[in-house]
C-alpha cells in the first residue's frame, strides 16, 4: 500500500520505558549483558523483604489462637518462586543481539512487478496486520506457478549483514494474512507457505510440514491439520497500534502477534516433495548451531511441491489465489 508509514526499525529493541534503556547512538548491548542479572537480584531481595513481612504479619494475627493446617498451606504457597522468569533464557551464544528484527533485505523476488500486491517493498517495509477477522492490505502476493518466466511462487528474504540464529522459544515469525472466517476456532482463511532456511541460496532446510486431515484430498479450514507451515495465523501484530513497544518478550508471544512462529530447533533434516531441497543431517545441525542468513518462502500449493503422502499438489481454499506476506520479524541475530 503506496500510503503506508516509513518505518524507522533502528532502535525498536530499544523501547523507552519503566525499566529500559533509553535509546540514543552510544547504546552497546554489551554494557547491559548483566541487567538480567542485576533486575534478577533486585526482584529476589524484594521478594526476601516481602516474604518477612508476610511471616511477621501471619504470625502476629495468629498468636494464642494456633495455625490451621490451611493457613499454613497458604502461607507456604506465597514462599514459593514466581514461575514467571523462573528459568533463565537459553543463551544463543557471544555476540548475539536479542531484539525485534524485522527481514529488511528482498534477495529474490521473482514476481516483483513493482505495483500493487507485487512491490517487493511490502515484503520489508514493516507489518500491519488487519487483526483476527481481516486480512491486511500491506501485503506481497505470491502465486503457484514455479515454472511461469519468471516464476511466481516464492521470494528470498534476509538481514541485512547478519544470520539470524537459536535462541530460546520462537526464532522467527512469518506473518502471511490469515483471517477467522467466523466465531468458530477451526473456521480460517488460510494460505500455505513452506518455510525453508539456508546459507548459499542452493541447499535448504525446512522444518518437514505436514497436512493430516482425511482425506488428505479434501481441504480443511481448521488450522491445525496444518503442522509446520506459515500462512495459518491471522496477524495481529501493527507497526503503529499494536507492537508491543517491540518488546521481544511480547512480540514472541504469538497469543499477542499472531502469525506462524518457528524455532530453529524444530529443523528437519527431510528432504522430499515438501521442503528441505539439498537439506542433509550435516546442514540441518550447522543452521541450528549457527544460524542462517536467507529465509525463502514459496507456496505450499505451486507446482514446485507436492504433498508427500498422496503425491499430488497440496490441497488449497477453493477461492485463494496465494499467500500474501506482510513481513518477518526474527528475535536473535549475530554479524556474519
Amino acid at each position: 500500500m503506496n500510503g503506508s508509514p516509513v518505518i524507522d526499525h533502528s532502535y525498536r529493541n530499544f523501547f523507552q520505558g519503566p525499566g529500559r534503556i533509553k535509546p540514543g547512538p552510544i547504546f552497546h548491548p554489551s554494557r547491559y549483558s548483566r541487567l538480567p542479572v542485576i533486575i534478577g537480584s533486585l526482584r529476589m531481595k524484594n521478594r526476601i523483604v516481602s516474604i518477612s513481612i508476610l511471616i511477621f504479619l501471619f504470625s502476629h494475627m495468629n498468636c494464642g489462637e494456633g495455625t490451621s493446617k490451611s493457613d499454613t498451606e497458604a502461607l507456604f504457597a506465597l514462599l514459593q518462586p514466581s514461575s514467571d522468569n523462573s528459568t533463565p533464557p537459553v543463551d544463543p551464544g557471544p555476540g548475539v543481539q536479542e531484539g525485534t528484527w524485522l527481514a529488511d533485505t528482498v534477495t529474490d523476488a521473482p514476481g516483483h512487478t513493482g505495483s500493487g500486491f507485487q512491490d517487493k517493498n511490502k515484503l520489508i517495509n514493516g507489518v500491519f496486520g488487519g487483526g483476527m477477522t481481516g486480512g491486511g492490505t500491506d501485503v506481497f502476493s505470491l502465486q503457484y506457478n514455479s515454472t511461469s518466466t519468471p516464476p511466481n511462487d516464492y521470494v528470498v528474504l534476509e538481514w541485512n549483514g547478519y544470520k539470524i540464529r537459536n535462541g530460546s522459544g520462537i526464532d522467527f515469525i512469518v506473518f502471511e494474512n490469515g483471517f477467522r472466517v467466523s466465531a468458530s476456532p477451526v473456521n480460517y482463511f488460510m494460505d500455505m507457505i513452506i518455510v525453508e532456511v539456508g546459507n548459499d541460496l542452493t541447499n535448504w532446510c525446512g522444518f518437514n510440514p505436514d497436512y493430516t486431515f482425511s482425506p488428505e484430498t479434501s481441504y480443511s479450514k481448521d488450522p491445525a491439520y496444518w503442522s509446520r507451515f506459515a500462512g495459518r495465523m491471522p496477524v495481529l501484530f501493527h507497526e503503529t497500534n499494536n507492537n508491543f513497544g517491540y518488546d521481544p518478550a511480547l512480540v514472541f508471544d504469538l497469543n499477542n502477534s499472531g502469525g506462524d512462529g518457528f524455532n530453529l530447533d524444530d529443523l528437519s533434516e527431510v528432504s522430499n516433495s515438501a521442503g528441505g531441497s539439498g537439506c542433509s543431517e550435516t546442514l540441518r545441525n550447522d543452521l541450528k548451531t549457527n544460524g542462517f542468513t536467507y529465509l525463502r518462502l514459496s507456496s505450499a500449493s505451486s507446482n514446485r511441491w507436492k504433498n508427500p503422502d498422496t503425491n499430488a499438489v497440496f490441497i488449497k481454499e477453493a477461492i485463494s489465489n496465494g499467500p500474501d506476506i506482510d513481513g518477518v520479524y526474527a528475535r536473535y541475530k549475530i554479524s556474519r
